[in-house]
C-alpha cells in the first residue's frame, strides 16, 4: 500500500475511532447525537446509491431522497422513546403506520414499476432505523431507571464495536497473509475463508480481555457476542458489498478518506445489532 494512502486511512482511523468512544462515553446526549448522526448518514447514502435503480423522475429523484431520509429518521427516534421517556413507551408503535404512510409516496412517482421503489425505501427503514433504533433499547435492557445511562450500560455496544473492528483487522490481515480460499468471490473477491477464522479467533480473544475490562457482562455471554460478530458481521459486509456490486460503485460515500462511507464502515454493525439484542433480550 502507498505510504501516503496509509498515513491517511491510518489517521482517518484513529479520527474516527476517537468521535466513536467520545460519543458512547461521554453522557446519554453524546450517544443519541452520535447514533442519530450515524443512522442519518447511513440513510442518506443509501437512498442515494439506491437511486440508480430506482424508477423516479430525474428532477425528482433528489426529492424522494430527501423525503424517504426524513421518514427513516423519524422511524429511528420512534424507536429511541421508549427508553428516554417511558411515558411515551407506546409511540414506537408509530413508527409501523409511518412505513405504511411511506408507502403512499408512490402515487407521486409516475405509473413505473411503483412495487420496485416501494421494497427499495422499505428496506432501507428495516436495514438502517430499526437496528440503530435498537441501539437504544439495548442500553435499557440493563437499566431500570427512567434515563438508562451510566458506564455499564454502554458495555455492550462499545463491546460489540470493539469485537466488529478486532474481527474486521485481523480477518484482512490474515486473508492478506494466508487467503486462498474466497467465501463469494462474486461478491467480494478479496473475502476468505482463512481471514474470516482468523477473524473469528481474534474476537474470541478480545472477548476474553473485556470479560475482564468490560465485566458486567459474563464471559460466556461475550464469547456470543464475538461469535455474532465474526459470522453475522460477516454476512452485513457481503450483503453491503452485494449492493454496491450490483450498482457498479465501489464505496458508498467519502466520509471517512480512504475508508469510504458511512455504510461502509458500519454495514457489520448495523447487522449485528438485531442479533446481540435478540440474544440479551432471551437471555
Amino acid at each position: 500500500m502507498d505510504k501516503k494512502v496509509f498515513a491517511t486511512r491510518t489517521f482517518s482511523a484513529i479520527v474516527f475511532g476517537a468521535i466513536m468512544l467520545a460519543g458512547l462515553l461521554w453522557n446519554q446526549y453524546s450517544f443519541i447525537a452520535l447514533t442519530s448522526v450515524i443512522c442519518f448518514g447511513c440513510l442518506w447514502e443509501y437512498f442515494g446509491i439506491i437511486s440508480a435503480i430506482q424508477t423516479y423522475p430525474e428532477n425528482k429523484k433528489k426529492t424522494f431522497r430527501i423525503v424517504s431520509t426524513i421518514v427513516g429518521m423519524i422511524a429511528f427516534l420512534f424507536f429511541t422513546i421508549p427508553v428516554y421517556d417511558i411515558f411515551l413507551a407506546g409511540y414506537f408503535v408509530l413508527a409501523v403506520p409511518l412505513l405504511f404512510l411511506m408507502v403512499s409516496l408512490e402515487f407521486f412517482s409516475g405509473p413505473n414499476r411503483n412495487f420496485q421503489n416501494t421494497a427499495l425505501n422499505l428496506l432501507g427503514i428495516f436495514y438502517i432505523s430499526i437496528p440503530l433504533g435498537l441501539l437504544h433499547l439495548l442500553l435499557f435492557l440493563q437499566s431500570n431507571v427512567h434515563w438508562p445511562w451510566f458506564p455499564g450500560n454502554v458495555n455492550s455496544v462499545l463491546g460489540l464495536l470493539l469485537l466488529i473492528w478486532a474481527n474486521d483487522t485481523f480477518a484482512y490481515i490474515t486473508g492478506s497473509l494466508i487467503g486462498k480460499h474466497k467465501i463469494f468471490p462474486a461478491i467480494s473477491p478479496k473475502k476468505s475463508w482463512e481471514g474470516f477464522f482468523g477473524g473469528m479467533i481474534m474476537a474470541i480473544v478480545t472477548a476474553w480481555l473485556l470479560s475482564m475490562w468490560l465485566n458486567t457482562i459474563r464471559l460466556q455471554d461475550w464469547i456470543v457476542i464475538a461469535f455474532i460478530a465474526s459470522t453475522v458481521g460477516t454476512i452485513g459486509d457481503l450483503f453491503e458489498s452485494m449492493i454496491k456490486r450490483n450498482l457498479g460503485i465501489k464505496d458508498s460515500g467519502s466520509i471517512m478518506p480512504g475508508h469510504g462511507g458511512f455504510l461502509d464502515r458500519f454495514d457489520a454493525f448495523i447487522f449485528c445489532i438485531p442479533f446481540v439484542f435478540a440474544y440479551l433480550f432471551l437471555k
